[in-house]
Parts: structure tokens; C-alpha cells; sequence
């Protein structure tokens, strides 16, 4: 059979996102180290030990691929620091992992790793099986010579003699996992739960921290607007959350299993705010209100947020009214939003400028806060309603959603970083809805 092969083949066209938004290399240290070392202080600690995946990453910028394919309770790396010996942090890590540190530069040198399932059970390798996961270029760098000295049968192995060689073999030492302090922990040791301690040191961000979530944001700015553009009549809801992965993803952004848009935007008359998007559809039509809120992540930090679409048209009426209340309404939560501010006050200020502004279910508006980081929740929790106090330099996201049909409700989340002087916002397009297909 003759097969005719074309001069002219057709090609698909190449993928490319914008240079803004790059892959991203992670900077050499992201962790708030003098914050870690005063909360240890401040929380009788003289060492800590992250085994949680953000924990790992935080501490050292250690996120290779495999590391997401796990529960963060399942980790494939776990790190030590003293608090009597700051500039010597060990990371303990996967044998097949070593080579992450030839590309991705960290502040901690010494790095170890262990025997895993791939080294086979059945017979030896014997001293050099470390060398078939190691590059020969690593083997030639101090620390990659100074890694295979230090190959460990396991990782619980590993992370006791680390400790014994940073001298909290005794003492007291927070660890983010019970689980794991459970099977490190020997003679006399004093374990403690340090989630939470965690949680605190990261809820307060670096400049490391604040340039990546400035670029995650723009992301997923760019994402929705590009996302809006893409409508056109007779399209559904269904495939509008298709697009924005789609565009998510095209940017360079990830965005976890099952999606990342929040808001259901069932239509009709039902106000029921209902979070979390499923197998709902319906066709998009025109006078829409569409809130927009999404989640996913770029150089491992989140993303979040959005606001109101109004499917080519713009707020008329009632929809009007409320929109320019919940404008003014983030604008003064904006304002307030200073060091030592309670969640109550800032929501005592919204709802103000809601009743204000003549917005007669006031009442009934959501106004609602969290940290954002490494994750959604980026701040330590001490209950699941707590009216906690803003601190300088939190990054926190700003939820503001007012109840009505598919016609009038409407929706604005910021991302604000707090300042003495407010709110730092992340977003550019301002507090008012979008409005047909063009973008702020």
C-alpha cells in the first residue's frame, strides 16, 4: 500500500503563555526565619520538625512533583531545625529526590536522603546504590558528595540521627504530625504539636512570599477575563468552567481535582449562596450575574478570588444599587483592614456601608475572611469561628456576597495584604462588576 505523505503537514500550534508568567523558580529561602526562630523562643521549642508537605516546602523550597501525587500526611521529605543552631537545617528526603537541589536552590545545605521502595528488597546494591539516583554532576558538588556520606536506611533512621547531630536527641520538639513524631521519638524527648506553631510563623508573609502570590493573583485575574471573552450565546455553564481551566492551566497556572470555581451560580431565583461547583448546568444568558471565585496555584502558592460578570450587559436597577454598595462596602473594609483589626470590626464595617448604602437584606450579606499562602487557610486556627486579629504583613482574602436572584446578586473577593495604612489590594480592576465581555 503507498501511503502519500504531505510536504505541507499540518501542525498543532505550539502553547505559549505570556512571559509574565514564566515557570517559576522558587527563591533560595521563602520561610520567615527570625519569625521561626522567635516563636520556638516564645513557645519553649528548641526544635521543630516539618514533615507535612507545605510545612516542607516552606521550610526549605522542596516540592518536586512526586511530592503532590501524596496526602500531605504522607510525605516524602521531613526537616529539622534547632532553634540553638539556625543556619544548620537538614532536609531528609527521597533517594530518588537528591537531584530536585541541583535546580532548585535552597538555603538548607544539608540535605540527605533515604532508602525508599524503589531500592530493591530482593538482593543489594551495596554502598553505591545512592549513585544510581544521583546525576554525575551532583556527585561532584560538595553537597552532593557530603549526601551520599549521609545516605540513610529510612527516613525515621535518618531523621534521628539528624537530630542527634543538631543535639535535640533531648529536649523539646514540636512536630507539625503526630504520626511521625510517634516513630521518631526515643529516650527522652519531649514532643509537642507544632501545626499550629507553623501556622503561625507563615501567616505573616516574607517579600519572597508576597511577590509570588502577587503573581498567582495576576494569573487568575487574567484567567477569568480571558475566560469572560470566550462566551458567546447559547454557551453553557459547564463549558464556562471548562475554559477557565483551560485558560488557568494555558497560563501556566495548576488547578487541583475536581476544579477551581467555587460558586455553583445556579439560575433562577433561588438566594441560596451555594459554594462549591458540581454537575449543575444550565445555558449562560445574558443579564446573568455569574460570581466568579477561584482557586489553583502558581510557584506552589494560591491563588483566589474573583467578582461579579454580568453576561453582556451591565448592572441596571436593583443590580446597580447593590453593586455600588458592595464597591463602597470593600472600600471601607479596605480601609480598615490595619494591624490589630478583629474579623468583627471588619465585618461590623461592611455591613455599615451596606445599610448605608439603602441594601435592604444587609443582614443577610456575607462578609467573611482567611489567610491566604501555601494554602486557603494560611494562618493558625484555634477554632472554626474565631474572631481573630489581623496582623501587619498577613496576606488575607476579602469575601463580600449579597443574596438576590440570578439578576441582582452579587459577589467581590480581594486579596489584601495589611498594611498600617489598609488594605494592599492584589487585583487591578477595582471593586466594580465586569460588565459584558470586557475586562476591568
Amino acid at each position: 500500500m503507498n501511503v502519500h505523505h504531505s510536504s505541507h503537514q499540518q501542525t498543532r500550534p505550539r502553547l505559549q503563555r505570556p512571559p509574565e508568567f514564566g515557570r517559576p523558580t522558587l527563591p533560595e529561602r521563602v520561610c520567615n526565619l527570625g519569625r521561626l526562630l522567635d516563636t520556638m523562643e516564645q513557645r519553649g521549642l528548641d526544635g521543630i520538625v516539618a514533615y507535612l508537605r507545605p510545612n516542607v516546602l516552606y521550610l526549605s523550597g522542596f516540592a518536586p512533583p512526586a511530592s503532590v501525587a501524596i496526602q500531605e500526611t504522607n510525605g516524602y521529605a521531613a526537616v529539622v531545625v534547632s532553634r540553638h543552631q539556625p543556619d544548620h537545617p537538614i532536609i531528609l528526603v527521597a533517594e530518588f529526590d537528591l537531584p530536585y537541589f541541583q535546580l532548585q536552590p535552597s538555603w538548607v545545605r544539608d540535605i540527605r536522603p533515604y532508602a525508599t521502595l524503589l531500592t530493591p528488597l530482593d538482593l543489594t546494591w551495596g554502598p553505591s546504590a545512592i549513585d544510581r539516583y544521583i546525576p554525575a554532576e551532583v556527585r561532584e558538588t560538595e553537597w552532593g558528595r557530603a549526601a551520599r556520606e549521609k545516605y540513610a536506611s529510612s527516613l525515621v533512621d535518618g531523621m534521628r540521627q539528624a537530630m542527634q547531630d543538631l543535639g535535640l536527641a533531648r529536649g523539646t520538639v514540636g512536630f507539625d504530625d503526630f504520626r511521625f513524631a510517634n516513630a521518631v521519638a526515643e529516650g527522652d524527648l519531649q514532643v509537642v504539636d507544632a501545626y499550629g506553631a507553623l501556622k503561625y510563623v507563615r501567616q505573616v508573609k516574607t517579600p519572597e512570599e508576597l511577590d509570588l502570590l502577587r503573581q498567582a493573583t495576576r494569573l487568575n485575574q487574567t484567567a477569568i477575563e480571558r475566560t469572560i471573552r470566550a462566551w458567546s450565546p447559547g454557551t453553557t455553564w459547564q463549558e464556562m468552567v471548562h475554559t477557565y481551566h483551560v485558560e488557568a492551566v494555558t497560563l501556566g497556572g495548576f488547578v487541583r481535582d475536581p476544579g477551581g470555581v467555587m460558586i455553583a451560580n445556579f439560575a433562577g431565583t433561588d438566594p441560596a449562596f451555594y459554594m462549591g461547583t458540581g454537575l449543575e448546568d444550565f445555558v449562560v444568558e445574558p443579564g446573568m450575574h455569574i460570581l466568579w471565585d477561584c482557586h489553583g496555584t502558581r510557584g506552589h502558592y494560591c491563588w483566589d478570588g474573583g467578582k461579579t460578570w454580568v453576561v453582556d450587559d451591565r448592572p441596571r436597577g436593583l443590580a446597580q444599587q447593590i453593586a455600588t454598595a458592595t464597591a463602597a462596602a470593600m472600600g471601607e473594609v479596605q480601609n480598615a483592614m490595619r494591624p490589630g483589626a478583629k474579623i468583627s470590626e471588619l465585618q461590623a464595617t461592611g455591613r455599615q456601608a451596606f445599610r448605608q448604602a439603602g441594601i435592604s437584606n444587609a443582614d443577610q450579606a456575607f462578609i467573611f475572611f482567611h489567610g491566604l499562602g501555601l494554602e486557603h487557610i494560611d494562618m493558625e486556627v484555634v477554632a472554626s469561628r474565631h474572631d481573630w486579629s489581623l496582623e501587619d504583613g498577613m496576606v488575607v482574602s476579602a469575601h463580600l456576597q449579597v443574596p438576590g436572584d440570578d439578576r441582582s446578586r452579587n459577589w467581590l473577593e480581594e486579596i489584601f495584604l495589611v498594611t498600617k495604612d489598609g488594605g494592599d489590594p492584589f487585583f487591578t480592576w477595582g471593586h466594580e462588576p465586569l460588565a459584558g465581555d470586557q475586562p476591568a
